[in-house]
């Protein structure tokens, strides 16, 4: 999705980053993808495209199995890449670990961001693969529609089905709630989701519904049952006008052949 960025000023660059699944070590694979190795394909990718980044967000499933130690080397690498860095925890994740290691200021429900607001959401449920917002989740988006800003949702579980069926089953499952408080409001202007490891844009009224690819393995659009993709490791960048406008797109990493067990029919 791009709109028209016109300003006499820089537009702000905001940076999204998903489902990096780091094992407990160094060099864990994930269905035979070195996770650490394809993160750090993407983050160098990052720097090359990306030479000021006002926001870094992570929108969850940092870890494979909630490892301390994946955390720990998730957030030194990250330190300094951004003026401000963002954690959300996914399905895979532990939020309270996450927020020990990195403190509160790693992980808020909230940000103004110039002339922006960006919103994010915990969507993990303990226990649970697919996604729920929470009474508190639910009443900091009502918060934020009162806010007259453009603003920008990130949530890990996708609101609406993305065309594959084994994934569909896993989405925010009270997503009503979230498109009655987005409704008619055009302050509104994208919700950003991981967890899908694909691509994908829709809309919702004017608002987009977008989801970005993991840094490692990459899920097959279109598959009724678990699919992997051969499209590379991927991060998705905005551009954040001063008119309530945005650009956005997402960058492959290229030159790079990542191993990957393409016979795989799941993981957990």
């Amino acid at each position: 999705m791009k709109l028209p960025v016109q300003s006499n000023k820089a537009p702000l660059c905001v940076v999204q980053i998903s489902d990096c699944h780091l094992g407990a070590d160094l060099g864990d694979p994930l269905l035979g993808m070195d996770t650490d190795n394809s993160l750090e394909a993407v983050l160098q990718a990052v720097a090359e495209e990306c030479p000021e980044i006002d926001v870094l967000v992570a929108s969850g499933d940092l870890a494979a199995h909630g490892d301390a130690s994946a955390y720990q080397r998730l957030a030194a690498r990250l330190n300094g890449m951004a003026k401000q860095i963002v954690w959300l925890p996914g399905n895979h994740d532990n939020s309270e670990l996450m927020q020990n290691i990195v403190g509160a200021q790693w992980m808020p429900s909230r940000i103004v961001l110039g002339d922006w607001q960006l919103v994010f959401l915990n969507s993990a449920v303990p226990g649970q693969v697919g996604g729920n917002l929470a009474a508190d989740q639910l009443a900091i988006l009502a918060d934020a529609a009162r806010v007259d800003f453009p603003t920008l949702v990130f949530v890990h579980h996708h609101l609406q089905p993305v065309g594959c069926a084994w994934l569909d089953e896993q989405q925010i499952e009270n997503a009503d709630a979230v498109f009655a408080t987005i409704a008619n409001n055009d302050q509104f202007k994208a919700i950003v989701c991981g967890h899908v490891h694909q691509q994908s844009e829709q809309l919702f009224q004017n608002i987009g519904l977008l989801s970005t690819p993991s840094t490692c393995i990459q899920f097959a659009p279109n598959s009724v049952n678990f699919a992997l993709d051969e499209c590379n490791p991927a991060y998705r960048r905005f551009w954040l006008g001063d008119k309530r406008e945005f650009q956005t797109r997402v960058s492959r990493v290229k030159g790079v052949i990542f191993a990957v067990d393409n016979s795989a029919r799941g993981y957990e």
